[in-house]
């Protein structure tokens, strides 16, 4: 109880300004904290369903190396699932991907962004010429 009104007799003495910026910057980070907390809430959901969105690349299968998933932006609200291919070309994919009505922006000649907008899915396709290996990259946003 000393503690409280300790504390009380600290806050009678500050001004309302200080107050206000002090109840601001509590405001954020319980703001923050919940934006967060509702990312690591709904990540294995999320992570599901870009493994759903892999399996329409089964064709392909064969020749995944690895796969890691990740997320990132901020307050962790992107997950990504990042698989790498090897053997196989840059627009063979593509072709595979396009099938599902994905819509391409070529950034430049070894490295294109696509949006399925049906499936709320963000594919970064790369194609590294030195180890002939490509890398897709599936992002869903929370």
């Amino acid at each position: 109880m000393k503690v409280w009104s300790g504390v009380k007799s600290i806050l009678d003495r500050t001004p309302f300004t200080v107050k206000f910026y002090i109840g601001f910057v509590l405001f954020g980070f319980l703001l923050i904290g919940s934006v967060s907390l509702h990312a690591y809430i709904k990540r294995p959901e999320q992570m599901q369903s870009l493994q759903l969105y892999e399996q329409k690349l089964e064709d392909i299968s064969l020749k995944k190396v690895s796969e890691k998933y990740y997320a990132s932006g901020r307050a962790y609200q992107n997950n990504n699932l990042e698989i790498t291919y090897d053997s196989i070309t840059f627009d063979d994919i593509k072709r595979i991907l396009s099938k599902e009505n994905v819509e391409w922006n070529e950034i430049n000649k070894n490295h294109i962004v696509g949006k399925d907008f049906k499936a709320d899915v963000t594919i970064e396709l790369f194609n590294e010429k030195a180890s002939k290996k490509v890398i897709l990259i599936l992002q869903r946003r929370n």
